[in-house]
C-alpha cells in the first residue's frame, strides 16, 4: 500500500513539475520574441523611412492630390453629360402684355410651368469652343376659367459655340497641365530622396552614438586599470601623487562621459523611431554601415542627370508657358473678339405630350456676337507690357536658378569624390592611431613611458576613431545628397523612381 502511494506521490509531483515548466515555458517565450531586437542597416533605414515615416505619407498623399487633380483636367476634355430642369415653376401674378393695336393691358395670369433638359457637351480644345447636343421637353399649364396645358419638345438640338479672335486658355492648359503632373511626380520622387538623406542622417547619429559608448565603456575599464595601477605604483613611490591625481581624474571624466554617451545614444535611437514609426519599446541594433564604395562620378554628368530628372528644370519650363500665356491673352484682349453661336434641330408643340412628337418642325439659330475695344485709356498696352516685362524677368530669373542649382550639383559632385579619398585616409589613420594607443599602453605597464605620453596615445586614438566615422557619415549623407540633386542613383546607373513606372 506504501509503494502505491510513493508512486502516486511521484506521479503528482512528475505532473506538476510538467505543468510549472510549460506555463514558464508559455510565459517566456512570447516575452523572448516581443524584445528581439531589430536589425537595422542603412539601406533598411532609408527603405523603411521611405514607406513609413510620417514625412514619406505625407509625400504620397502630396501626389495623390496632384494625380487626381490631374485627372479632374482630363475629364473636363471628355464628354460631359447633364440633366437640368424646373419643376414646378409657379407664377400667379399681373403683368403687361402688349396689345395688337400698340396698346399694353394688365392682364391676371396663374400659370404652373415645368422644363426639362437633357444635354451633351464636347469642349474643342484646339479652337477653344464647344459642341453640344441636347433634347428638350416643357409643360405649361393656364388656370383660369378653364385649365389648359400645353407642351413643347424638341426632341433633338445640334450646335456649337466658338469664340473667334479670343484667348484660347484650353489651349494652353493642355501644354502646362501634363507638365504640372510630370512635376509632381518628380517632386514625389525628390521627396522621398529627401527622406533618404534624412534617414542616412539619423542613422549615423545612432551609429556614431553608439560607437561613443562603446567609447566610452572602454575607456572606463582601460583608465580603471590604469587608475589601479597608478595607485600600486604610487603606494611603492615610483610615480608622483600629480600622476595619481592625473590619473584619476581621466577615469572620472571617462565615467562622465559614458554617462552622457548613454543619454545621447538614447535620443538618438528614440528619434530614429519616431522617424521610421517603430514602437516605442522596439530594441534596436544598428549593423556597421559599409566602408566607402569606388564609384566614379563625373561632375559633368550629374549636372547632366539633374537636368533630365529634377523637377524644377519642368517647372522652369512651366513657368515661361505661364508667361506666354500671359502675353497672348493681353494681346487677345486688346482688340476685336465675336462670339459665333449656331444651332439646328427638330421642334414641336402641342396640348398633350403626344402632339409635341407629332411632325416635328425645323429648327435653326445662329448668332455673332462682336465686341471692338474703342479706347481704354492705355490699359490694353499697359497690360501687354506689364507681361512682357513680367516674361523678361522670368527668363533672367530662371536663368540665374539654373546656374546656381547646376552649380550645386557640380560642386557636390566633386566634394563626393574627395570624400571617397578622405574615407580611406581617416580609416588608415583610425588604425595607425589604435596601434599606437596599444603599444603606450604596454609601454606604460612595464614602465617605459610616463601616464602624460599614454593619455595623449589615448586622444589620439578617440579623436581618430571619431574622424573616421564623421568622414564616413560624410561620404554617405554626400551620395544620397547627390542622389537626391539629381534624382539618379550612380550605384545602380539608373534614375531614381520612388516606385513608380516611369
Amino acid at each position: 500500500m506504501s509503494l502505491l502511494t510513493s508512486f502516486a506521490a511521484l506521479a503528482m509531483r512528475s505532473e506538476m513539475r510538467f505543468l510549472l515548466v510549460l506555463a514558464l515555458t508559455l510565459t517566456v517565450l512570447p516575452a523572448w520574441a516581443q524584445q528581439a531586437p531589430l536589425q537595422l542597416t542603412l539601406q533598411d533605414v532609408i527603405a523603411r523611412a521611405q514607406s513609413n515615416s510620417p514625412a514619406a505619407e505625407i509625400a504620397r498623399l502630396e501626389f495623390e492630390a496632384a494625380r487626381w487633380d490631374f485627372r479632374s483636367y482630363k475629364a473636363q476634355y471628355l464628354p460631359s453629360i447633364s440633366l437640368d430642369g424646373n419643376a414646378p415653376g409657379l407664377e400667379r401674378a399681373i403683368n403687361s402684355i402688349d396689345q395688337d393695336d400698340g396698346t399694353v393691358a394688365y392682364v391676371s395670369r396663374n400659370q404652373l410651368s415645368s422644363d426639362l433638359n437633357l444635354g451633351i457637351t464636347q469642349p474643342l480644345p484646339f479652337t477653344g469652343g464647344e459642341l453640344f447636343i441636347s433634347s428638350q421637353l416643357g409643360r405649361i399649364d393656364l388656370f383660369g376659367n378653364t385649365r389648359t396645358n400645353y407642351w413643347q419638345s424638341s426632341p433633338l438640338v445640334v450646335g456649337f459655340v466658338q469664340p473667334l479672335f479670343q484667348f484660347n486658355d484650353m489651349k494652353w492648359e493642355r501644354r502646362i497641365e501634363p507638365l504640372q503632373y510630370k512635376v509632381a511626380q518628380r517632386e514625389f520622387v525628390e521627396n522621398l530622396a529627401v527622406t533618404a538623406v534624412d534617414a542616412a542622417n539619423l542613422f549615423f547619429n545612432v551609429y556614431i552614438a553608439q560607437m561613443n559608448v562603446d567609447r566610452a565603456e572602454f575607456n572606463v575599464a582601460v583608465n580603471d586599470t590604469i587608475y589601479n595601477l597608478s595607485t600600486g605604483r604610487f603606494e611603492l613611490g615610483k610615480i608622483a601623487e600629480n600622476d595619481l591625481l592625473q590619473s584619476e581624474l581621466v577615469l572620472l571624466n571617462a565615467r562622465t562621459d559614458l554617462s552622457n554617451a548613454r543619454i545621447a545614444y538614447d535620443r538618438a535611437v528614440q528619434d530614429l523611431k519616431i522617424a521610421l514609426n517603430l514602437p516605442y519599446d522596439q530594441d534596436l541594433v544598428i549593423v556597421p554601415p559599409l566602408a566607402a564604395v569606388q564609384v566614379e562620378i563625373d561632375p559633368a554628368e550629374a549636372v547632366q542627370r539633374a537636368r533630365e530628372n529634377r523637377a524644377v528644370y519642368l517647372q522652369m519650363d512651366v513657368r515661361r508657358l505661364d508667361a506666354e500665356r500671359q502675353i497672348a491673352q493681353a494681346r487677345s484682349e486688346r482688340g476685336f473678339s465675336a462670339n459665333l453661336r449656331a444651332s439646328y434641330g427638330l421642334n414641336q408643340s402641342g396640348v398633350g405630350l403626344r402632339d409635341a412628337y407629332i411632325n416635328p418642325l425645323n429648327q435653326q439659330r445662329f448668332s455673332v456676337g462682336f465686341n471692338v475695344p474703342l479706347y481704354s485709356w492705355g490699359r490694353g498696352r499697359a497690360e501687354l507690357e506689364s507681361a512682357l516685362a513680367q516674361q523678361e524677368q522670368t527668363q533672367k530669373s530662371i536663368a540665374l536658378e539654373r546656374e546656381e542649382l547646376e552649380q550645386d550639383v557640380y560642386f557636390e559632385a566633386l566634394q563626393f569624390r574627395q570624400l571617397q579619398q578622405q574615407v580611406a585616409l581617416a580609416a588608415k589613420a583610425d588604425t595607425i592611431a589604435a596601434r599606437r594607443f596599444e603599444v603606450a599602453r604596454n609601454r606604460y605597464t612595464i614602465g617605459t613611458i610616463d601616464i602624460t605620453d599614454l593619455f595623449d596615445a589615448q586622444q589620439a586614438k578617440d579623436s581618430a576613431s571619431q574622424a573616421y566615422i564623421q568622414t564616413l557619415r560624410e561620404f554617405w549623407v554626400s551620395y544620397f545628397r547627390l542622389r537626391r540633386l539629381t534624382l539618379y542613383d550612380f550605384l545602380l546607373d539608373q534614375p531614381l523612381t520612388g516606385g513608380m513606372v516611369q
